[in-house]
This record gives C-alpha cells, sequence and structure tokens, in this order.
C-alpha cells in the first residue's frame, strides 16, 4: 500500500530564493527556448537582408527609424549573448571541470551574469 506524502508543497515560485547557480541555470533555459521561438524571424531577417542590394537598405532603414526592430533586435542580441556565455559556462564546467565546487560555480555565474550585461549594454548602446 503507497502512503499518502505529507511534506509541505511550495508552488509560488516568487518565495524561492534560488542559488546564483540555479538562477544562471534556469535563465540558460529559458534563453534557449527564447533564441528557438525567435529564430524564424531571425531566418526571415537574415534572408531579406541577403536578397539584393535594395533590400537590404530597405531592412537597413527600417532598423534606423523602427524602435520596435530595434527593440526586438536587443532582446535576440541579449539572449543570444546570455544563452552562449552561459553554454561557455556549462561546458567548461563539464570538460574542464571548472566550477565544480559551490564557490567557484557561484564565481562562474556571477562572472557571466557580469559579462552578459556588459556585452548588452555595448550592443543596445552600438544598436541606438
Amino acid at each position: 500500500m503507497i502512503e499518502k506524502d505529507n511534506r509541505p508543497v511550495n508552488l509560488n515560485l516568487l518565495t524561492i530564493s534560488l542559488p546564483v547557480i540555479g538562477l544562471a541555470s534556469i535563465l540558460h533555459r529559458i534563453s534557449g527556448f527564447a533564441l528557438f521561438i525567435c529564430f524564424p524571424l531571425v531566418v526571415w531577417l537574415l534572408h531579406l537582408s541577403l536578397q539584393s542590394t535594395e533590400s537590404f537598405s530597405l531592412l537597413k532603414g527600417y532598423m534606423e527609424n523602427n524602435v520596435l526592430l530595434k527593440l526586438m533586435a536587443v532582446f535576440i542580441a541579449v539572449g543570444f549573448i546570455y544563452h552562449i556565455l552561459a553554454g561557455l559556462k556549462k561546458i567548461l564546467g563539464e570538460v574542464f571541470g571548472f566550477g565544480e565546487t559551490l564557490k567557484s560555480g557561484q564565481a562562474l555565474s556571477w562572472i557571466v551574469f557580469a559579462l552578459s550585461f556588459i556585452l548588452s549594454l555595448w550592443f543596445l548602446i552600438y544598436i541606438w
């Protein structure tokens, strides 16, 4: 006979305090899914830019004048930057053993967050 589980269940994700390593891992998965969803848009924009010189000039004009298109490009770039850096952190951990201890894992996660912020800010300034 199966006994009933009497452990408390907390379904409110806002009350759970995740360690920085867990937050980095969850954000890596979210950014990967967001990039997967945005992939058709990126391919379509790349197709438009490579179709002809006129379509490239038209797309460049849209990018210079349309704030929504700039914001979409910035959000996609931020997701891509974070996903690449977090993926490199994961590869360093699994292949070379960096970040296996709690302190080094936390330090690498903070480095990924800081580099992502700096590179995203640089891209925002560059595109605007």
